[in-house]
């Protein structure tokens, strides 16, 4: 099929030597985008097992049932892949040999592309659309929220590039179609860890186990500790942790991520919140300073006569029944703004409970 005029949005076919991969993919860690061609779909074999895709390719075919979302390209007759760079890089891989010579595995690819009857030529489906924006929707719900779901850095990290365009935590979450205090908290996460990468804190563990971040975000005694707000209160451009926190920040980082010379003081996610209880004691604190564990800690923390467990139960108690009077009063005043945004602070308070609880 030849490509003519086509309309926003309307199916044409292109050639895959047309096609570039996306250097602003939020798939990429922030460290390789904007690099090159090669070196793009050399990151996205590794972390996305495109070889996987194109052994389907080289056995099965392409299927066209799903197109690829692009929008034109800065060279002639070029276009962006938006949407499905896996795909693609799995087709770079079987028809252009200096890309695949650099992947892990080369051998294997050489036999693929040679099974293969796909080449450089070979048109495949795509849909065009005239700008990034106009591809939001479809891509968001796609990998934030629907079954091709992104890890958590990189949702985190589109919900910043859509904050950083001049959206409201509302607007965005209607695009993605989530509840506004989990864009919220999730765009405070991907700014704790910008601001410990401008610090020069390691962030290289944090980066690959981001969701260890956002359930310390999760704990309030944590959040307590290096001074970062709920995701709802922080504004866009401002820096989630204040400048006398950054040390408190770099211990709570050692303890749940280790770094060079030290193992971290956690074993899983379940421990996060017992690491919040021992930090919220002056006893515990000074036990993990000292360098004893998590759980030498933590026993110190009870025979100085602190039960946590009976004070969480006296405070559970007491919210419990404070929102049970305030569910008495709440129907005259249900759209009062004060009271939308407590409750949406609530909310969040909420989530923080039962992500700690369930790990």
């Amino acid at each position: 099929m030849s490509e003519t005029q086509t309309i926003l949005g309307d199916l044409k076919y292109v050639k895959i030597s047309n096609l570039r991969l996306d250097e602003n993919n939020p798939r990429l860690p922030p460290s390789h985008q904007g690099g090159s061609q090669s070196s793009l779909a050399e990151v996205l074999e590794i972390g996305f097992q495109a070889f996987a895709v194109a052994e389907s390719i080289a056995d099965s075919g392409y299927f066209h049932e799903e197109p690829l979302l692009v929008i034109n390209g800065n060279e002639k007759d070029t276009y962006v892949v938006v949407e499905g760079n896996r795909r693609l890089t799995a087709l770079l891989g079987l028809t252009h040999p200096e890309i695949r010579s650099r992947f892990s595995g080369a051998d294997k690819w050489n036999a693929a592309a040679e099974r293969s009857t796909i080449t450089a030529d070979t048109e495949i489906p795509v849909v065009l659309h005239s700008d990034r924006e106009s591809t939001h929707r479809q891509v968001a719900r796609a990998h934030v929220i629907g079954k091709l779901g992104w890890q958590p850095l990189p949702q985190a990290l589109y919900i910043a590039a859509r904050v950083a365009e001049g959206r409201s935590y509302d607007e965005v979450a209607d695009l993605l179609g989530i509840k506004k205090s989990k864009g919220a908290d999730m765009f405070r996460d991907q700014a704790v860890l910008k601001q410990m990468q401008a610090a020069g804190l390691a962030t290289g563990q944090v980066e690959s186990a981001f969701s260890l971040l956002t359930v310390a975000m999760s704990s309030t005694k944590i959040r307590d500790f290096v001074g970062a707000p709920l995701g709802s209160q922080l504004k866009p451009g401002s820096d989630p942790i204040p400048a006398d926190k950054t040390d408190a920040l770099e211990e709570t980082v050692e303890w749940i991520f280790g770094s060079d010379d030290k193992e971290p003081a956690i074993r899983d996610s379940r421990e996060i919140s017992r690491l919040g209880n021992v930090i919220a004691s002056d006893v515990g604190l000074a036990a993990l300073r000292s360098g004893e564990s998590l759980e030498a800690a933590w026993e110190k923390v009870k025979a100085a006569g602190m039960d946590p467990l009976e004070r969480l139960m006296n405070r559970l108690t007491a919210a419990r029944s404070a929102l049970l009077a305030a569910s008495d009063d709440i129907g005259d005043f249900a759209e009062d703004p004060s009271v939308v945004a407590l409750v949406d602070d609530l909310e969040v308070v909420m989530e923080g409970l039962r992500n700690l609880g369930t790990r």
